[in-house]
């Protein structure tokens, strides 16, 4: 990725939410750890959480150790959502994040593409005034993190979109994976729900915030 006008050949950007935008990690290690609890199973640290979750959450599930052929996943997945839901004012915004997005959206036009359930991704995203900010708002019809590539696909193919004017902004190995395989640009954090270890083994593009990928996309 060539550093000079870099963003002059991007007319979109699409980004990701949960991590990204808003810092939810913690949150959802504490409540993680309350229902591995529940379930007499070990409890886990920021490190270990980071280098094992993935998408789809069922995958992530099973590596903390949940027994999924005798427990029901669903309903484990909508205690998850119900616990997080009650406790959503606890959450911020990552550094950087409300200025990175004032500027681009200045520039370009903003996709927010989540696999978290539309409603309460738009309930959460209007919880910070930045409804505004995006161009369109795309997520779930449920709360079960399956993940979103067939929703990424299915907008690339409604809006014809060329993939190699979009930029993505995400925090997780399933981000990077879509932006890689609909052929478009991206640019990581590491401070999200996936470690700067297990992205930087996929590409070098990783920032450890907002901050500091805002110096290079609006320097570039």
């Amino acid at each position: 990725m060539k550093r000079k006008n870099f963003l002059d050949k991007i007319n979109y950007i699409i980004w990701d939410w949960n991590g990204t935008i808003i810092n939810d990690v913690q949150l959802c290690v504490d409540i993680i750890n309350q229902l591995l609890k529940e379930y007499n199973l070990a409890q886990i640290g920021l490190k270990t959480y980071r280098n094992i979750f993935t998408f789809p959450v069922k995958k992530y599930y099973k590596k903390l150790g949940f027994d999924l052929d005798s427990i029901n996943f669903e309903k484990i997945g909508n205690k998850f959502i119900e616990l997080y839901n009650k406790r959503r004012n606890e959450i911020e915004l990552q550094p950087g994040a409300k200025n990175l997005l004032t500027i681009l959206q200045k520039r370009k036009k903003q996709i927010l593409i989540s696999a978290r359930n539309y409603d309460s991704l738009v309930k959460d995203v209007q919880l910070f005034e930045l409804k505004s900010y995006f161009d369109k708002i795309i997520g779930l019809n449920n709360d079960l993190a399956y993940g979103k590539w067939h929703i990424v696909k299915k907008f690339f193919e409604i809006e014809k979109i060329d993939p190699k004017l979009t930029l993505f902004i995400g925090d997780t190995v399933h981000d990077l994976e879509i932006a890689k395989k609909i052929g478009a640009h991206y640019l990581m954090v590491s401070n999200g729900h996936n470690s700067a270890w297990r992205l930087m083994t996929l590409t070098p593009f990783v920032y450890s915030n907002l901050i500091s990928l805002s110096d290079f996309l609006l320097n570039a």
